[in-house]
Parts: structure tokens; sequence; C-alpha cells
């Protein structure tokens, strides 16, 4: 029977064999894992929102599938999240998006409409590469089912689904996912805290020579706006990896893997500030100096994609209206939100790594969950972590 999980993630015991581990790893293993900010280390100097997660953008749901199946030859590690923009029905009423080509070597569909209309009219699913092609048909399936008409005069549908290549971990040509994962991923989502690293679309994932997946944090803009930022990190290699401008990788001692392949991210920022599309391509590209400041530099084969929304505007489907009344933010006070979108892109790839367990995949192959202890004490030792700041 498919291992396939909803919305939460297997014991480390149910995953992982037992392979010849130091006594340092071994310990790695078994430590719990933490956000960034629970081993004191604060990022920027906006506050965050309550949940510190792209879901303090009220009405933005996140789900996950998670599908983690046998051991050694063949062994799957893989998985689907989907982002929801708004709490009603976005293909009914569309939202105002841009994207930010970093570095193409990867896919998002359903970007040359977005870019055409400036608007986004499906959720976000993010995904291993080769399930790609699953989940934009079990979408479209999806919208079928819910619009009838899309078969004949309602306006057709492209499914926005981005992939990173999680084939260090999983066996990528068995094509795990079905349209029964898309679908229960679309049902489980919700608001509130999200669930991070080995997790949904960020099963497989590695990053910056450790163990990556799905990480998420927000910024307040003042008392009015909020700027949240999910990730799927899988990218980056070790010596380049950085935390408030500490050179961790660098310092870190053991852990060493070697994958072989050229790493990816996908990044979504959601903002309730009301944006225009050629603003929100702005925010788009503040959100690769957020990535930038992990020290990741973009490789020449990663796919580095990048969207931004505003669920501010709700664009009616229905064409009896000529006129639509939009909101839109000044140009001249758009820089803290630039800000937030630096900060929580950056906070939310360091999540991603933090929060993401010791993971054993296809042909005995381990991803290392970043030591914590020695991250802790090297952020100490850069002055990071000072007097009166505790886990």
């Amino acid at each position: 029977m498919k291992a396939t999980l909803y919305g939460f993630s297997l014991a480390p015991s149910k995953i992982l064999a037992k392979p010849m581990l130091s006594d340092r790893q071994s310990e790695n293993i078994s430590a719990p894992r933490k956000r960034i900010r629970e081993l004191g280390i604060r990022l920027g100097t906006m506050e965050p929102g309550l949940h510190n997660a792209i879901t303090d953008v009220e009405g933005v749901r996140v789900g996950h599938a998670t599908i983690i199946k046998g051991e050694g030859q063949g062994a799957t590690r893989t998985g689907l999240t989907v982002i929801l923009p708004h709490a009603g029905d976005i293909y009914q009423e569309n939202l105002f998006a841009s994207y930010f080509n970093l570095n193409g070597w990867g896919e998002m569909t359903g970007i040359a409409p977005l870019v055409t209309t400036g608007k986004l009219q499906t959720p976000i699913f993010l995904t291993g590469t080769y399930n790609v092609g699953i989940v934009y048909d079990a979408a479209t399936e999806y919208f079928l089912k819910n619009h009838p008409n899309l078969a004949g005069s309602d306006e057709i549908v492209h499914p926005v689904v981005a992939e990173c290549f999680d084939d260090f971990l999983s066996d990528t040509q068995s094509r795990q996912i079905s349209e029964e994962d898309v679908f229960r991923a679309l049902e489980k989502a919700q608001s509130g805290p999200v669930e991070e690293g080995v997790v949904g679309g960020g099963t497989g994932m590695t990053s910056f020579g450790f163990k990556g997946g799905i990480g998420t944090s927000s910024r307040k803009v003042g008392t009015k706006y909020t700027v949240g930022v999910l990730v799927m990190a899988n990218t980056g290699s070790r010596e380049e990896f950085r935390i408030d401008g500490v050179p961790v990788g660098k310092e870190i001692r053991g852990f060493e893997y070697k994958s072989g392949k050229t790493k990816s991210i996908i990044l979504v920022a959601a903002t309730d500030a009301p944006l225009l599309p050629f603003q929100l391509k702005k925010i788009a590209k503040r959100v690769a100096l957020g990535l930038a400041q992990t020290g990741a530099i973009s490789h020449t084969g990663s796919g580095d994609l990048i969207m931004a929304f505003s669920t501010a505007n709700k664009i009616p489907k229905s064409r009896s209206h000529p006129y639509l009344k939009i909101k839109c933010v000044s140009d001249f006070w758009i820089t803290p939100i630039y800000q937030a979108a630096v900060e929580a892109t950056h906070e939310a790839v360091v999540n991603a790594i933090t929060t993401a367990r010791t993971i054993i995949g296809r042909d005995g192959n381990t991803a290392y969950g970043l030591p914590l202890g020695q991250v802790k004490d090297i952020m100490r030792k850069y002055l990071r972590i000072r007097a009166g700041n505790h886990e």
C-alpha cells in the first residue's frame, strides 16, 4: 500500500534506514528541529506576523501531500505543496500577480497567461520535476469538476505548477504522485501555522549541502500590511550558505555528502498590500535579494523562479461590469514592502533548512539535517546570539 501522508510527516524511525553514522551524526538525527528564531537568532529588523508564515496574509492557505515509500533502490521521497491565494474561489476572483525568472533552468507552468494578463487564476502547486504533468492534469480535472463550463463558454484555465529536481533522495522516474494526492492537498489546505522541512513538495529536496524542503516567514509593514513568503528550497552548495551574513556553511564540520546535481528553488511571495502587476514584479525581484542573503548565487543549471501576488484587489471573472475600482500603493511608499519581502525570504529559506531533519532516500543516499548545535555555536562566535537571546 502506498504510504501517502497529508499535512504531517512520518516519525524519523519510519523514514530512516540504519546507515553507519558517527556519534555526532546520530545525535543530530535525534535532535529536535527548530525554526531559526527558536535558536535565538533574529534575522532583519521588521517584526514577523502571528505565525511567521505566508498564511499571515489573510485568506492564504497551505496544504501538503507527503509521499514516503520504500527503502534503497526505488525509494520514493516526494510530495506536493499547494498555496491557495485567498479564501474564496481564485478562478472566479483573480488576483494581481507577477513573475520573475532569476534563472530559468526549471519549470513553472501557466506563466505566459499570467504575464500577459497580470492575473493569477489558480492555486500554486509545488512538486518534484517529473511530477509536473501529473499535478497539472489533476489540477485541471479539479477545476473541471468545480467549474463545468470550463469545457464550454468559460475562460480556459492554466494551472500554475512549479518544480525542483528531487532525484538525490527520490526515485523520480516512478512518478508516485496521484490525482488523489493533489485533491487531498487542496482539501486539507489551511491557514495558521505551516509545517516546514520534510513535508509536501519539500520532502525530497536538499539545500546548501544539507536537507532542505519547505520554509516560510512573514513581516509586518507597519500596522496595515503583511508580506509572507513560502519557498521550496533545493538550492545552493555548502560553502555558499550564510545566515545573517555569517559563513555557516564554511564553519560547520562533518556531515559531508555529494548530491552531484545542480540545485533549484521556487519562491512565492504574498501580500495584502494593494499592488499592481508592475509593482509585484518589483517585489519578486526583492525576493531574489532575500535569497542572495543566504549566499545562493543561482547556478547555471538552477531553476530559480519567483512569483508574487497581492490579495488586496479581487478581479471578478464576470464581464458584466466594465469598470473596476482598483486600489494601489504609491511607488513613493513601497520601499518598506520591499524590505519586508527581502527579510521574509531570507528567513523562509533558512527555516526550510533548520526545520528539515536527516532523511535517507533512494539507494541509501543521505541528506543530513543542519546541525543546529553547531549553528548556535557559530552564530555566538560571530556575535549574532547575544546575552538575553534564549531558545
